[in-house]
C-alpha cells in the first residue's frame, strides 16, 4: 500500500465527511427552523443518522482515492469526524459520556468502514454481456 496515496485519501475522506456534516447539519437546521418545533429526543438521533451518512460519505470518497484497504481507510475517515465532533463536545463542556455516545462512536465507524468497502469496491465488478 502506497502511503502516501493512504493518507491523502484518509485526509480527504476525512475532510469530506466534516464537509459533508456541516452541510447536512445546515439543511436540517433550516429545515427544522421553517417547520416549527421538533421534540427533544428526535434531535440526538437525527445528528447520529446525519453523522454516520456524512461518514459513510467520507469513507466512499477514501475508499475511491486510495483504492485499497476500505475498511481501514474508511474507519479512519470516520474516526476523523468523530473526534472532531467529541473536541467540540469537549471544548462546549457537553460530553456526556453515555450508552448514546458509544453508539454514536459505532454508528459513525461502522459507516465509515462500510463507505469505504463501497468506494473500494464502486466500479471493480464490470459485467460483461455477450
Amino acid at each position: 500500500m502506497d502511503i502516501n496515496k493512504s493518507v491523502r485519501g484518509i485526509i480527504i475522506g476525512g475532510l469530506s465527511s466534516v464537509a459533508a456534516c456541516a452541510a447536512l447539519y445546515l439543511i436540517a437546521a433550516f429545515i427544522i427552523t421553517k417547520s416549527g418545533q421538533i421534540p427533544l429526543g428526535v434531535i440526538s438521533t437525527l445528528t447520529t443518522i446525519l453523522s454516520g451518512l456524512s461518514c459513510f460519505i467520507g469513507g466512499f470518497i477514501s475508499g475511491k482515492i486510495v483504492k485499497k484497504s476500505g475498511i481501514l481507510t474508511g474507519v479512519a475517515a470516520g474516526f476523523t469526524l468523530l473526534l472532531i465532533q467529541l473536541i467540540c463536545s469537549l471544548i462546549s463542556e457537553s460530553l456526556n459520556p453515555s450508552v448514546l455516545l458509544i453508539v454514536k462512536s459505532a454508528v459513525l465507524l461502522l459507516s465509515g468502514a462500510i463507505g469505504g468497502i463501497i468506494g473500494v469496491n464502486k466500479g471493480s465488478a464490470k459485467i460483461k454481456f455477450k
